[in-house]
């Protein structure tokens, strides 16, 4: 099942690459990992400068270099070939990890968040495989934003280090990076964090089941900077504790989609219209079913002892 799944992944991205122009997130790293290899700062990349035809994009480059040493080995095949890569891989490798209990958690392959994802060439499937692995833990320090919120989904000190390690071995080969990429930063529109959006607030609810990794999740992703448009959104599918809360979410995340779709997607700056669909279709229905759960879950012996005295609907209960 998992080699189906890649494979139609992969077919899916090559059909889509064979049609007229449409930039990815991918094409980003794929171009600038291409034009540091040839020794070229892709960080001084000018939009629609003289480097037109290397960098046909809209925006500067917004990704860490760890991101370019991940993408580097695929830098020399052609961006389609490369891009069907880059999603079909962890499409298999979801197969294997989602199903390693059960079936149902499968249906997170279904939902719009991975269907976006794969047609933005995103990176949160991998995110997604991060945090059902922490050997591939590293991976998130591709996209810190998220990344950050995806470790604290399931903290571990494999993740943490060989995030350390990747991190270290880019500053090593370009100590600079860091302050042209803050620099390019500055340029980044329409990526809010959900919880400062209109209504945002109401996910700081999330907060009352602090002690289960899913309501870390959920307030962490809605405190970091994200493109609302159901892509970013992939790693809370990992909410859902059963097929009928998984289903909700799958479900949901589709009927605002299509609304935003039909609605909205045909017009001008049709992104910063998608936000309201996204906190109806993903983040409110995750926020439904992280509440209806207690706030019981494993937490560190010395952080249990200091919040000892605390009030019990504060505490919460320890779990084995």
């Amino acid at each position: 099942m998992a080699v189906a799944v890649g494979l139609i992944t992969a077919f899916f991205t090559l059909e889509l690459a064979s049609r007229p122009a449409v930039h990815t997130d991918f094409e980003y790293i794929w171009r600038a990992a291409r034009l540091w290899s040839a020794g070229v700062d892709p960080y001084a990349i000018e939009p629609r400068s003289a480097w037109l035809r290397v960098w046909p994009l809209p925006d500067p480059l917004f990704y860490p270099l760890p991101a370019l040493m991940l993408v580097w080995p695929l830098h020399w095949l052609p961006q389609g070939v490369a891009t069907a890569i880059f999603v079909a891989v962890p499409a298999a490798l979801l197969v294997w990890r989602l199903s390693a209990e059960a079936l149902w958690p499968l249906i997170a392959l279904a939902s719009p968040s991975f269907v976006m994802a794969v047609v933005l060439g995103q990176w949160t499937p991998w995110f997604l495989l991060a945090m059902l692995w922490p050997t591939v833990g590293f991976l998130l320090a591709s996209k810190p934003t998220i990344g950050a919120a995806c470790f604290a989904y399931r903290p571990t000190r494999s993740a943490f280090l060989g995030g350390v390690v990747l991190v270290a071995l880019s500053l090593l080969l370009w100590p600079r990076w860091p302050v042209m990429w803050l620099d390019n930063l500055t340029a980044v529109v329409e990526h809010p964090s959900p919880i400062v959006t209109p209504f945002g607030w109401i996910l700081s609810l999330a907060v009352l089941r602090w002690r289960r990794s899913e309501a870390r999740l959920l307030l962490a992703m809605a405190c970091v900077p994200q493109l609302l448009l159901f892509a970013d959104q992939l790693p809370l599918m990992l909410v859902a504790r059963s097929k009928r809360e998984a289903t909700l979410l799958t479900v949901g995340g589709w009927i605002a989609s299509l609304f935003w779709y039909v609605r909205d997607a045909d017009k001008l700056g049709a992104v910063s219209f998608a936000a309201p669909y996204v906190m109806a279709g993903v983040y409110l229905p995750a926020l439904w079913i992280v509440l209806r759960q207690p706030n019981a879950g494993r937490i560190p012996t010395w952080l249990e002892r200091r919040i000892g005295g605390s009030p019990g609907w504060l505490r919460g209960a320890a779990t084995r």
